[in-house]
């Protein structure tokens, strides 16, 4: 557990006294957590959904005294975004943020190397949490646009050929991803809009825009998620005409070798009939006089296909 105080509006590091405190801890100070709940009388729903291993939806409850905030940061190293949970307590004079993980949320740890090199944060517990939440939200952009500068290098080579089909499955896969994320995601605009209203006290009037600027950011990558689900919508439609493209061309060659071979076919069912008296049947001539007429009549129709440019 790493703990931080403020003293005369400068957060240091330890837990002195004469100040507000920052406690942050991750799943192995479970019993620093059981501690910091029956010192500051943390409801046990609250200390449940902290230690409990599911993904829980972004929320805030207030209890008064003090608020439980849950948001989503992303899951660094990793190639496909993922979410996971970082629990926030915030009182008049403590914050408290705990996640399963210490590798969720480095954002957390980008704070901490801030206020080592006497970074000035907002006023109160309340300017720190705008602190931490703010550089949660604005790790979640870059990451976003990666996966729309992948999707566009996806659909420049689904436009020059995918014959196996593995470009558009992950292009599938990229917009499954996108969606799921923007689902999960969609709660933390109503958490973070409730603070950039002012609805809390515990919430400063003066640090009140600094969230409404936070919640324009969050906006923005919600709208750059559901531009990544439409750009995926249209690489996957690209990736469907291609291939009806590529099969209409199969397709007019092999009517094209149909109709070739048509008049062959007739000409040799003609003289295959079980007749006795058929023209030609018994001439030295004949068989040689099938073979041109069969060979101009496809020549004459093959001119005529590549005139009308039908191949």
């Amino acid at each position: 557990m790493r703990t931080w105080t403020c003293i005369d509006g400068s957060w240091r590091p330890g837990e002195l006294d004469g100040g507000p405190r920052w406690y942050d801890l991750s799943g192995a100070d479970r019993d620093d957590l059981l501690e910091l709940a029956s010192r500051y009388h943390l409801h046990p729903l609250a200390i449940e959904d902290c230690l409990s291993p599911y993904l829980h939806t972004p929320k805030i409850d207030d209890f008064g005294s003090y608020l439980f905030i849950v948001v989503l940061a992303m899951k660094p190293g990793t190639v496909e975004p993922i979410l996971e949970e970082l629990d926030i307590f915030l009182g008049p004079d403590f914050l408290i943020t705990y996640r399963d993980d210490p590798a969720t949320a480095p954002e957390v740890d980008g704070v901490v190397h801030a206020l080592e090199q006497g970074l000035a944060v907002r006023p109160g517990t309340d300017g720190l949490f705008y602190e931490v939440l703010d550089r949660v939200v604005d790790s979640f952009l870059p990451r976003v646009s990666s996966m729309s500068e992948q999707l566009d290098a996806l659909a420049d080579l689904i436009i020059e050929g995918d014959r196996n089909g593995g470009l558009s499955q992950r292009v599938l896969e990229m917009r499954r991803t996108a969606g799921s994320i923007r689902r999960t995601m969609a709660p933390l605009l109503s958490v973070v809009l409730r603070f950039g209203r002012g609805e809390f006290a515990l919430v400063q009037p003066s640090n009140v825009i600094y969230f409404r600027d936070i919640y324009d950011h969050l906006l923005r990558v919600d709208l750059a998620l559901e531009e990544l689900r439409d750009d995926a919508e249209v690489a996957l439609n690209t990736y469907l005409s291609t291939l009806n493209n590529k099969m209409n061309e199969v397709m007019k060659v092999l009517a094209v070798v149909a109709a070739l071979a048509l008049p062959a076919t007739v000409i040799t069912g003609i003289f295959g009939t079980n007749f006795e008296e058929i023209p030609g049947l018994r001439s030295n001539y004949g068989f040689g006089a099938m073979l041109l007429a069969i060979a101009g009549i496809a020549a004459s129709m093959a001119l005529f296909f590549r005139r009308r440019g039908w191949f």
